[in-house]
């Protein structure tokens, strides 16, 4: 429909990094609000990666979540620590 170089077109997709800065944005608010609290967040895939992704880049130069996997990040004295990431064995 689009031809063959179609992943090349905008398709006024939201841009990877908007998605990542709109995540650090979130998680940041989040730890702000309720500092020193446990707070569930639930959410897509893509947006949790690529949040890691930009938030914690030399650990996580790629991510890949599946399905109603776990991942915990804390912060502690102002920084971001990811110490379960992409968890399944619930799922067994």
């Amino acid at each position: 429909m689009w031809g063959n170089n179609w992943s090349d077109l905008d398709l006024g997709m939201e841009k990877f990094e908007d998605v990542a800065k709109r995540g650090i944005k979130f998680i940041e608010e989040i730890n702000r609000v309720y500092r020193g609290k446990r707070v569930l967040v639930v959410s897509h895939g893509a947006l949790i990666g690529l949040t890691l992704q930009h938030l914690l880049p030399e650990r996580f130069p790629t991510t890949y979540i599946e399905n109603t996997s776990l991942t915990i990040l804390k912060n502690i004295e102002g920084n971001w620590n990811c110490n379960l990431y992409n968890c399944t064995l619930h799922l067994k």
